[in-house]
């Protein structure tokens, strides 16, 4: 009995930074009409999050700022073709379709994941991962429109769906690598932040954005631009990780699916995107990959 408010905290708080992160198309509609870049909007979104974890290592934690030379490869390729690649990539699809699109084709990043670390980490593929394979394939597929009336959709949403998808799947691998090498979580994500951060300073453009903050008001421009990036960035990473100390990574992970839903909920009242039956259907089959990946670990933790 003494474990179970700490396992609903837990949950809890994996829950609201899949509803913060569901939100994230509420910003990118806004600012594109603004005339904000996708890669500007981006780096707003990285850098609030990775000044913070800097500060915070230095200010409590320095040990976490430690790191080998012969690593940082690791925390590069976390922050630059993960954060940086994947926040594009699904800033991008949000642009090109629904919200709630955008969200189903990311969430086949636990499907990718299994599949590469396969390869790299000779973890096995059982009879469960398999069906659930072929789940997420499934509900892509219903989720693009290939099935049924529905406009088929952009092949330009569907590549970067797919890539981001692609990009926020890399973060659990190199995260992996990182973890093998007994770094921490505040290590591989300050890292990760700032590394993601100065990859898109040479797309800001500080002119351009300074120009666009004058038309619209200069406190509304950079007041949103602050609120989205510890919105969908910084405050979903603290309940993430706060989360994660209080449950098991399967029951977090299928918590954390509550972002596509969430999206999708928006998506219909915000800007009256409703997905048809067959995009319905698709979202409920990745969604049942998801569940399907993390049912056993689920299990062993409760056991535990």
């Amino acid at each position: 009995m003494g474990q179970k408010p700490s396992s609903l905290l837990g949950t809890a708080l994996v829950l609201l930074a899949g509803i913060c992160w569901g939100m994230s198309g509420l910003f990118v509609r806004t600012f594109t009409a603004w005339g904000l870049t996708t890669m500007q909007q981006t780096f707003f979104k990285v850098f609030v999050a990775g000044v913070f974890m800097l500060l915070y290592c230095l200010l409590f934690d320095r040990d976490a700022l430690k790191v080998k030379w012969k690593d940082l490869w690791i925390f590069l390729g976390a922050g630059v073709f993960s954060l940086t690649f994947f926040t594009w990539c699904y800033f991008s699809t949000i642009q090109a379709t629904s919200m709630s699109t955008a969200a189903i084709l990311l969430y086949l990043a636990p499907t990718i994941v299994m599949l590469i670390s396969s390869v790299l980490f000779k973890e096995k593929i059982t009879k469960q991962k398999a069906i659930a394979c072929v789940l997420a394939f499934a509900g892509c597929v219903f989720v693009s429109g290939i099935i049924g009336n529905a406009v088929p959709l952009p092949l330009r949403a569907l590549i970067t769906g797919l890539l981001s998808a692609l990009g926020y799947a890399f973060y659990s691998i190199f995260s992996q690598l990182a973890i093998d090498r007994c770094y921490g979580a505040q290590t591989i994500s300050t890292y990760a932040f700032l590394f993601a951060t100065v990859t898109a300073i040479p797309f800001l453009h500080p002119a351009e954005v300074t120009a666009l903050a004058t038309q619209v008001s200069p406190l509304k421009f950079f007041g949103l631009l602050a609120l989205m990036s510890v919105t969908v960035s910084l405050a979903p990473y603290l309940l993430y990780t706060n989360g994660l100390k209080r449950t098991s990574p399967g029951t977090a992970s299928i918590t954390a699916s509550i972002e596509p839903v969430t999206a999708t909920v928006v998506g219909a009242l915000v800007f009256h995107e409703l997905p048809d039956l067959y995009g319905y259907i698709g979202i409920a089959l990745v969604l049942g990959a998801i569940v399907l990946l993390n049912i056993n670990t689920t299990k062993k933790a409760s056991s535990e």
